[in-house]
């Protein structure tokens, strides 16, 4: 928040910080060991609920800008998780 505010990660929209919330780019399903800060964006609440506990390739995929916002407003995220969007947004259609 402190970066670049009340965005959300993944539409880029910007939101009162009260109706911002936090996601796990890679759905927890109970494990601790996902609750990370390197796991962790800041999401609307309409991403958050459209995303769920979808597997972050099938939202990316889903909409591929969702892919280029997350690789902007989430710099601080795991290694993997960035190439992997990468070679997802990076593809040609």
């Amino acid at each position: 928040m402190e970066r670049h505010g009340p965005v959300c990660a993944y539409c880029g929209g910007s939101y009162p910080a009260e109706d911002i919330t936090l996601d796990h780019v890679q759905p927890r399903k109970g494990k601790t060991a996902y609750d990370r800060s390197d796991n962790l964006v800041l999401a609307c609440k309409v991403c958050n609920a459209a995303k769920a506990d979808m597997p972050f390739l099938g939202f990316i995929l889903a909409r591929r800008s969702r892919g280029v916002f997350l690789l902007h407003y989430g710099e601080h995220l795991s290694d993997g998780i960035k190439q992997t969007v990468r070679e997802l947004v990076e593809k040609p259609l």
